[in-house]
């Protein structure tokens, strides 16, 4: 409720005029260049548990067979390459940064090292793969370069192998340092859903609204399902590390799926509608998910 309530506040304020959506957009960089890779690190340099190699294969695993299946179903669904890009990056591609995080924080306090852990390797997954989305579609040979030069860019990553940097060479961070990246680290999540309530957008859903229902259903309800479902009984996570999971695909599609389509030729109508429709949507379905099997993903 807190969250939904933080969301509500954004669209009032973009509804009153006092902020524009355009100005919201902007905000939006502040917190993925600054305040998510700030969050991450804080988390990792700070936190006690060490996490396992079985667990980060499992994470790449279940993004990995994420995105081609995404890839097959919007080659199904349309002959359209930049739709096939828009809807192949939206059923896979998590939000799992502002959304992800603030729900860990929420249902496994104390272990939101492991979140960051996990956000490391999907978000630099989700980097890689969101560009051969459209790469593959396009037609022709896949620009290795960009795939590449996505993926050194991407703030998350930079944050992340920063925190390993000083936390494996023991090194101690003074007061002077550490108390902006604690600054940074609160603002990212009130920040981030007051963004996602301003951005929020339905207006032209009427034309897309079959292909927003299949990704839809398809992003919050199947892969969480598929995906938890197999790492308990096949992959054995439990606690902290199926939580963390659960989370990576649960979360509505990523902010920056936005962006990425329209810099490399996607349909930017459709990516907001899937943005929009998503975050609503997953309000209610982490709800049911927790409400249900809250104590299997915790313990």
């Amino acid at each position: 409720m807190p969250l939904v309530l933080l969301m509500a506040t954004g669209i009032l304020i973009r509804r009153v005029g006092l902020v524009s959506e355009d100005a919201f957009r902007v905000i939006n960089r502040i917190v993925f260049y600054i305040g998510i890779p700030t969050l991450v690190f804080h988390a990792v340099v700070t936190g006690r548990e060490t996490a396992r190699w079985q667990y980060a294969l499992w994470v790449m695993g279940s993004v990995l067979v994420a995105f081609v299946l995404s890839l097959l179903l919007a080659r199904a669904l349309t002959k359209d390459p930049a739709k096939r890009g828009t809807l192949a990056q939206a059923a896979y591609r998590s939000n799992d940064g502002i959304f992800g995080l603030a729900v860990a924080s929420a249902l496994i306090p104390g272990h939101t090292d492991t979140m960051a852990f996990t956000l490391v390797i999907s978000a630099t997954l989700f980097g890689v793969t969101g560009v051969l989305c459209y790469e593959l579609n396009r037609g022709g040979r896949v620009k290795i370069g960009r795939v590449l030069l996505n993926t050194i860019k991407n703030p998350i990553l930079i944050g992340g192998v920063l925190a390993l940097i000083v936390r494996f060479s023991g090194l101690q961070l003074p007061y002077v340092i550490l108390k902006p990246i604690e600054y940074f680290k609160s603002m990212c999540t009130p920040l981030g859903f007051l963004v996602l309530g301003g951005v929020l957008s339905f207006r032209s859903l009427r034309e897309d609204w079959k292909l927003v229902t299949v990704i839809g259903a398809v992003k919050l309800v199947v892969f969480p399902a598929a995906v938890c479902t197999l790492a308990y009984f096949v992959g054995g996570l439990r606690g902290p590390e199926l939580a963390s999971l659960f989370i990576v695909f649960a979360a509505p599609t990523a902010m920056s799926c936005l962006p990425m389509a329209s810099e490399l030729g996607g349909d930017v109508k459709l990516s907001g509608e899937l943005i929009a429709v998503t975050t609503v949507l997953s309000l209610l379905t982490v709800f049911v998910y927790l409400t249900f099997f809250g104590e299997i993903l915790t313990k």
